[in-house]
């Protein structure tokens, strides 16, 4: 059955007097609406002068998440949330990566962390890295608030942000969890040290699931075909030595008489 054009209108009445509902209050209102009928999905990239109400049961609004990047702010109203935006972290040379990329690194939330992370080289090309802070509500950084209530969970947000988006908490966790495997392996590791020392003694590498087993049970590593029976207990202790960072006490008697190599 077809609308008539006066239901048409309520309908398109009904949905203005319902968004202004939802957009005609303000973050420090003593009183925020909780006759509310649709939740908004969240947002991640939260920009511009916007308001959106949450469930209360959304995990990411409980933890009042962002991929912006965020810090506490002092607040005098114990019950709102106050965040602000600290920008992000530039390549100085303004380098791109293979892909064409550019270099949007996410800025450290403690003050004398991202005064290090400035100090650092740039992950693509090792130029120098720079901090563009955030301007974009009047001069001062983009502010985000949040507040619960009831069955809600109001957000607002005052500001556009000035810079590009920085990359994401998951982004800056796997880069860095690269970078740390990149040094683990590095020429000059020690680790890596250790490893090649065990291949020109006994002429085998093991792999990574092995060298904690080797290193703390030195009896369970077996050595090559060639090698058994020719070298003693005292030859086998120096080789695990020198592998694991110490070396073995000497022996005086029965391996020193005994004339095996």
């Amino acid at each position: 059955m077809l609308k008539g054009a006066d239901d048409v209108l309520m309908e398109h009445e009904d949905s203005a007097s319902q968004h202004g509902e939802m957009t005609n209050w303000d973050i420090n209102d003593i009183k925020l609406p909780q006759d509310v009928r649709q939740i908004d999905g969240f947002q991640e990239w939260p920009d511009s002068y916007v308001k959106h109400i949450y469930s209360s049961e959304d995990k990411n609004a409980q933890r009042h998440h962002s991929s912006w990047a965020m810090r506490n702010t002092n607040n005098h109203n114990s019950r709102i949330l106050k965040k602000s935006c600290l920008g992000v972290v530039v390549c100085g040379n303004d380098c791109s990566t293979l892909d064409g990329r550019k270099i949007y690194l996410r800025p450290a939330i403690c003050d004398k962390a991202r005064q290090k992370q400035q100090r650092k080289c740039c992950p693509n090309c090792s130029g120098p890295l720079r901090l563009l802070s955030c301007r974009g509500h009047g001069g001062y950084p983009v502010t985000n608030f949040w507040r619960h209530e009831g069955q809600f969970i109001f957000f607002q947000s005052k500001g556009a942000h000035d810079h590009p988006r920085p990359e994401t908490k998951l982004e800056a966790e796997a880069r860095r969890s690269i970078q740390k495997a990149q040094t683990a392996f590095s020429p000059s590791s020690p680790r890596l040290q250790r490893i090649q020392e065990i291949e020109s003694l006994t002429g085998a590498v093991p792999t990574q699931e092995a060298l904690p087993l080797l290193l703390s049970k030195p009896d369970a590593y077996p050595l090559p075909d060639n090698f058994r029976g020719h070298i003693s207990k005292s030859s086998r202790e120096l080789v695990l030595g020198s592998c694991s960072g110490w070396l073995p006490y000497s022996r005086t008697g029965e391996d020193m008489g005994s004339g095996e190599v």
